[in-house]
């Protein structure tokens, strides 16, 4: 998830463009986590195969984190109220 959540950030449909974005965000990282996170990923998409199938899988990805960001979850401690007329 926080590979599709950098890439949401940071990617477009030019996958070239993007291996090139995450790169230099990877030198601009001071976390060295971050900068791992984002080195890998430019490593994963730099491979000229991932041109058949990246501009369809960044819309995709793009459509799951804009859902995912915008659902609307209940808190675990919500109580939930069950009426007895849905059963019936």
């Amino acid at each position: 998830m926080n590979e599709k959540k950098a890439l949401y950030a940071f990617g477009c449909p030019n996958r070239e463009a993007t291996v090139e974005r995450l790169r230099f965000v990877a030198a601009l990282a001071p976390d060295p986590a971050a900068k791992k996170l984002f080195f890998t990923l430019a490593v994963k998409l730099n491979d000229e195969s991932c041109d058949r199938w990246y501009r369809c899988f960044f819309y995709n990805m793009r459509l799951e984190v804009e859902h995912f960001a915008h659902h609307k979850y209940r808190s675990d401690n919500l109580r939930v109220q069950i009426r007895e007329s849905d059963y019936e």
